[in-house]
């Protein structure tokens, strides 16, 4: 067996060397036999280097794969919350084909053309946003006229409170438009609507020209 191992070492030493003859070992005259023992040794210190990095690359293996671990542990309760997180959100546009105003008395604008409405917290058929979560929400709208004639303008409404607005008096050019935006904090049942100011009017067509969105940036 040892012989055989032997050989093989042999072997693979000559292989290592690009040799593809054995050499006659036995030829002491011609000076030129290799030293086994020094092969053997070096082949010895070769496995050894190679064990250290083989042990190094199973650590960093083994590191990775910790690492891996906590990725997706924190992927996994990213989704978790995520899942749990309440969503609210709506778009919608007035849906209409025309100018609506102007009128003595200011009016809830409906925005019945919903685009989004996670939550159902809008009503296309009143035009009001019923916050349903406590936290804080984001809304914007814009607002275009058409009539150089006429103003355009509306207001954004919490509750019975006048938030935000904006308007263009008379004789401006077609297609005029204006546009803001509130971050409100609500509470469960607080409203939010839009309506447009006495004696203007604003304007809409399939282009969705008019529209109000809003949705919770996060709860309380």
């Amino acid at each position: 067996m040892k012989v055989v191992f032997t050989l093989l070492l042999l072997h693979s030493v000559l292989l290592h060397y690009g040799q593809t003859e054995i050499p006659d070992f036995m030829a002491y005259e011609n000076g030129n036999q290799p030293n086994i023992w020094t092969e053997v040794r070096n082949i010895r210190d070769m496995m050894v280097e190679l064990r250290v990095k083989l042990d190094m690359m199973m650590k960093e293996n083994a590191r990775l794969n910790d690492q891996l671990k906590t990725y997706e542990t924190q992927l996994e309760e990213f989704k978790r919350d995520n899942a749990e997180k309440p969503k609210v959100a709506f778009s919608a546009d007035l849906g209409i084909r025309g100018n609506v105003g102007p009128h003595n008395t200011e009016i809830t604008l409906k925005f019945n053309n919903v685009f989004t409405n996670i939550g159902d917290n809008y009503n296309p058929t009143t035009g009001i946003f019923t916050a349903s979560i406590k936290g804080v929400y984001y809304f914007r709208f814009t607002v275009c006229g058409t009539k150089s004639s006429m103003s355009m303008g509306g207001f954004l409404y919490k509750n019975d409170m006048k938030i935000v607005s904006v308007g263009q008096w008379r004789n401006h050019d077609q297609h005029r438009y204006a546009s803001n935006a509130a971050v409100l904090q609500l509470e469960v049942g607080d409203v939010v609507l839009m309506k447009l100011l006495p004696g203007y009017t604003i304007y809409d067509s399939p282009d969705n020209l008019s529209s109000f969105s809003g949705f919770l940036i996060y709860p309380l």
